[in-house]
């Protein structure tokens, strides 16, 4: 308006030839002409137009189960492998967390972590969501329960973090089919919303496996439950090292156990047998192709136990021939369970022999093994005459009570009854624990040197009357366990998935070669406290190596078994829960109704971008 409103003043001249370029401007001031068609101005407004509609920031309203700042705890559980939601619970599970970092606001920050054995952060505090799906490609569902604790501990942190940056509170989303325990979360801060996973509660379980020796062979004993809502059959098959002993149908009533006994099974050909039982489809996949899968939950349709033949430790006494033997030790080593004992006889020269064949345990009684041909397995010293492995001095007498010293070695031993005469006054090395002590003197140690496990007894079982006591059986119970335990670890029934178990080899062992069911060897070196072996997240049987010295390709180590089973009824028990329980509150289930904003103005920005290109080009 400003242009159309000049005033030119009027001028007579003689011709207007010369005036033509005024007479065009004059035109180009004239209002209400028709505009001319310039595409480079179009594209110009175009931009123009990209440029104010995305600084005004236009948004869509969209569902979103939270608003700002987000802590997602993903349930990577056991059941989280059940295909009742294809493909399976927790990639379903990983979809969802995807759905809420594309609707995540923008400058919110997330923090995803993974709820396993051990839970895991993904990502922490992220606001990039390529980042964030990056993150979840690692993620994947475990073959035991969650330590929930442990991942909302996680989750409150990362909330009071979210508040102490200034920014909003944060939402905490838990996706999961509810496998979370009823009652000692802790609360958690700020807003909590539960997304559950899952449709079916269909699945049968093997809920126990055990095996017992009966007779000459062994006797199995196993519990299956159905978790569904609906009576169940199925084939229940046992097999021994991979081969097929008997099958037979079972059923199970909704929500209720049976269970499956298998006496008189045949003697293990090995010292180590493994037993596999498995639940398969009653259906015949020709007559209803489709239908042949058992349950959503193949985990625990499938339980290994272990039958390992006690073990006999070979034991050689040695004592002076001319004391006629011990017959306290001897009565006491053929007591003992999982022991053979056997005596070392005197040469034609009158000597005792020490047999080449190895013992697992040598026992010498009013005498001491020669330092230089120390015999490979553990030792028991009773009474020794000179000085070995340690330094031995004269005797003293004992009129006082000996103290018992706290100790596994001295479980249940009682030494107030008990009275010893004389003793040998012995120094008792840096390798050995103390087990009784009187004033004047020790009693009993223990300890491990140089690879060989050694008990000593510092005074003469003639010269005491412990062999009339009740301790005595009992100390030489503890005794024996520790110098030649039957097996290094205990786990007759297998364990949980994530369970540890403690390994105590044998003095001689120099490695410890753990292979888990994929195969995956692990290599441990022994220790004084035994080997904590935490690598059991598979199930499946484990096989146990001992390796020593003297182990070549030619002599294969020894090894043990051990089973590991998904007994875990909050596992099996795949219902989608409506509510979880934190702190004292019940989270009902949500849906993804919450309404937030998805803005628009990055769109908007990149066809200003494209526009702006191709003005450039024209």
């Amino acid at each position: 308006l400003y242009m159309l409103k000049l005033r030119r003043r009027r001028v007579e001249v003689s011709s207007t030839m010369l005036w033509q370029a005024l007479l065009r401007d004059r035109q180009a001031n004239a209002p209400w002409q028709k505009l001319k068609r310039n595409l480079l101005l179009l594209l110009q407004l175009l931009i123009l137009a990209a440029l104010v509609i995305g600084l005004a920031r236009p948004a869509v309203p969209v569902a979103s189960v939270s608003s700002g700042s987000v802590v997602i705890l993903l349930d990577a559980s056991a059941s989280m492998n059940a295909n009742d939601v294809s493909p399976s619970r927790f990639a379903a599970a990983l979809e969802a967390v995807q759905q809420i970092i594309r609707n995540l606001e923008s400058g919110a920050r997330m923090t995803i972590i993974l709820a396993g054995k051990q839970p895991l952060v993904l990502a922490s505090a992220e606001s990039d969501p390529n980042a964030l799906v990056q993150s979840l490609r690692s993620a994947a569902p475990s073959q035991g329960a969650s330590d929930w604790n442990a991942a909302f501990a996680l989750a409150a942190g990362a909330a009071a973090s979210a508040a102490s940056a200034g920014q909003t509170a944060a939402t905490v989303v838990i996706i999961s089919d509810g496998g979370l325990p009823a009652q000692g979360l802790p609360p958690l801060p700020g807003e909590v919303r539960y997304m559950p996973i899952g449709t079916t509660s269909d699945n049968l379980a093997i809920s126990a496996l055990a095996l017992r020796q009966a007779g000459n062979g062994a006797e199995l004993f196993a519990s299956v439950t159905n978790q569904g809502d609906a009576e169940r059959s199925a084939i229940f098959s046992l097999y021994i090292n991979n081969e097929l002993l008997s099958a037979q149908q079972i059923s199970a009533p909704a929500g209720e156990q049976t269970t499956v006994t298998i006496g008189g099974l045949p003697a293990p050909a090995a010292s180590e047998t493994i037993y596999q039982a498995r639940l398969t489809s009653a259906v015949n996949p020709q007559e209803n192709p489709g239908q042949n899968q058992l349950d959503a939950l193949a985990l625990d349709d499938m339980a290994f136990a272990v039958y390992q033949t006690p073990r006999q430790g070979r034991t050689l006494l040695v004592t002076p021939s001319e004391a006629g033997g011990n017959f306290f030790l001897e009565q006491v080593l053929t007591a003992l369970p999982g022991i053979t004992p056997y005596r070392a006889l005197p040469g034609e020269n009158g000597s005792l022999q020490i047999p080449a064949a190895p013992f697992d345990l040598y026992v010498f009684d009013n005498t001491a093994p020669n330092l230089e041909s120390l015999p490979p397995g553990s030792l028991l010293l009773v009474n020794p005459p000179t000085s070995t492995l340690f330094t031995v001095g004269a005797t003293f007498a004992m009129s006082d009570t000996a103290q018992v010293i706290e100790h596994p070695l001295t479980r249940y031993v009682d030494w107030s009854n008990v009275h010893v005469a004389q003793a040998r006054q012995v120094e008792v090395p840096a390798w050995a624990d103390t087990l009784v002590r009187a004033s004047s003197g020790v009693l009993v140690f223990a300890g491990e040197h140089e690879g060989r496990r050694i008990a000593v007894l510092t005074f003469d079982l003639h010269q005491s009357d412990l062999p009339l006591q009740v301790a005595f059986p009992i100390l030489f119970s503890n005794l024996m366990g520790y110098l030649i335990p039957a097996q290094a670890f205990d786990a007759p029934d297998g364990l949980l998935p994530g369970q540890s178990l403690r390994i105590l080899p044998q003095a001689d062992v120099t490695q410890v070669a753990i292979a888990s069911p994929d195969g995956q060897v692990y290599s441990l070196p022994p220790a004084e406290d035994g080997i904590l072996f935490t690598n059991t997240d598979e199930l499946g049987v484990y096989a146990v190596n001992y390796l020593t010295a003297n182990t070549t390709q030619d002599d294969p180590p020894d090894a043990d078994f051990f089973a590991v089973n998904l007994f875990e009824p909050r596992e099996s028990d795949i219902r989608p829960a409506p509510a979880i329980y934190v702190g004292q509150s019940s989270v009902a289930a949500s849906a993804q109704d919450q309404v937030s904003q998805h803005e628009l103005w990055p769109w908007v920005a990149g066809i200003g971008l494209i526009i702006l290109m191709l003005e450039w080009w024209i």
